[in-house]
């Protein structure tokens, strides 16, 4: 034993272990025992305050914040990823991290619905390729012509591609010019199948819009603001799905609901798996009003975001 180690095995297989990087088996074959014998070393040392592990405190910080966030806004899990100072968009890097989330979480045969928006369409490019046995992806919100660059059609077809998955899309716009056409479309029979297959789904992903004039929601022509002006006047700070919410995540009706079609608040907060994907300053009432409704059961955003959700009064 090197005459530096005061004749400690203990203090030997640490340093071999956290401070050359050799494995269990190589500290075994180098100090002449058992694998096992360096594995009880190594707890040895542990034990007695030779080697003390902890966080960096970075990772604390993101974890403290994750944690109050789900204790306050009742919500089961919060993904945290720290901030980059800008050198990536938010919604670039919260989906990335969204992606690695629902792919831990999917399982063969789950029926995922999938929303649209800038940060689900980089969770769906960010998915790896990993084929699941009877996995069904369901476009739960209706096409529309602007929203082409980040489109539902686009973000389920790109979930479905790299995951092996069925793909079903909603054949019928987000929105229709008159009341009356949306109740013909919904007797449609290939309609209402779609609509009951997205009634079946376990799992559900979205991103949350705020109703400022820069929101994908209004620049991409979904909606206008004309017809946000009305909801917005009456509380509205965020929009889930087309539908807008207050403050308090309750729902804001309005005329413009009796065109929609797609997935309504209610059957969203039905689904048992809830992942929200969202960030950005602009966004922070928007989050804290759908987590207050009880539509997120998983929320990922990043360390800035989370700050300010805690912050905000």
């Amino acid at each position: 034993m090197p005459a530096a180690f005061g004749g400690s095995p203990v203090v030997w297989a640490a340093w071999l272990y956290y401070e050359e990087g050799l494995t269990q088996d190589e500290i075994a074959r180098r100090i002449g025992v058992s694998r096992a014998s360096v594995n009880n070393l190594l707890q040895t040392a542990r034990d007695e305050g030779v080697v003390t592990i902890s966080v960096a405190p970075a990772h604390l910080s993101r974890v403290s914040l994750a944690q109050e966030i789900s204790e306050r806004f009742g919500i089961g899990e919060c993904l945290v990823i720290p901030d980059d100072d800008g050198r990536r968009p938010d919604h670039e890097r919260v989906g990335v991290a969204g992606a690695r989330l629902l792919a831990e979480r999917l399982q063969p045969d789950d029926v995922l619905g999938v929303s649209w928006g800038r940060t689900v369409l980089a969770l769906s490019e960010a998915l790896p390729f990993r084929p699941l046995p009877g996995l069904s992806v369901v476009q739960v919100t209706g096409s529309a012509i602007g929203t082409y660059r980040f489109a539902a059609e686009l973000c389920t077809s790109n979930i479905a591609n790299r995951l092996g998955g069925r793909c079903i899309y909603l054949h019928a716009p987000g929105i229709v010019s008159r009341p009356a056409v949306k109740r013909v479309l919904m007797a449609e029979p290939t309609v209402r199948e779609q609509f009951h297959i997205i009634g079946s789904c376990n799992r559900i992903v979205f991103g949350v819009g705020s109703v400022e004039s820069s929101s994908t929601a209004f620049e991409s022509g979904f909606l206008t603001p004309g017809e946000a002006r009305p909801y917005i006047e009456a509380g509205a700070v965020g929009v889930l799905a087309g539908r807008f919410l207050d403050g308090r995540g309750s729902f804001v009706r309005g005329s413009m609901d009796d065109r929609l079609i797609g997935i309504t608040l209610d059957a969203i907060r039905s689904v048992p798996d809830r992942i929200c994907v969202a960030a950005g300053p602009a966004k922070v009432a928007a989050i804290r009003a759908t987590m207050a409704g009880g539509f997120v059961t998983t929320l990922v955003t990043d360390q800035r975001t989370a700050t300010a959700l805690l912050e905000a009064r």
